[in-house]
């Protein structure tokens, strides 16, 4: 069942409970009903406005993560691109060094 449909049936049945235990008669019963269900009317419009605003907020969420990723994504390819170029003479000295370690090793 969905959210309004809950809302619905759930007003409905308060709307039915009030009726049948309240103590008032005639115009005060109709003026509490009136009220009860103009409050219903409009919380039910302060939950859709709600629903549209999180939907929005989602979406431009969404939107923005979107950006961002494509953004740090591209940064971090060129910070790994410049790092292996700058350490790429480094790596190989450094392998150049193990294999001489190596070779006076096995003397």
């Amino acid at each position: 069942m969905s959210f309004s449909k809950g809302l619905l049936v759930g007003g409905l049945l308060g709307t039915a409970y009030a009726l049948l235990t309240a103590s008032t008669t005639g115009p005060k019963r109709q003026q509490a009903i009136a009220r009860y269900l103009n409050e219903l009317s409009e919380s039910s419009t302060d939950v859709q406005q709600s629903a549209v605003q999180l939907q929005t907020a989602s979406q431009n969420l969404s939107n923005e993560l979107k950006t961002t990723a494509v953004t740090s994504l591209g940064g971090i390819s060129d910070a790994l691109q410049t790092f292996s170029f700058e350490a790429a003479p480094r790596i190989a000295q450094i392998e150049e060094s193990v294999d001489r370690l190596t070779q006076n090793l096995k003397k």
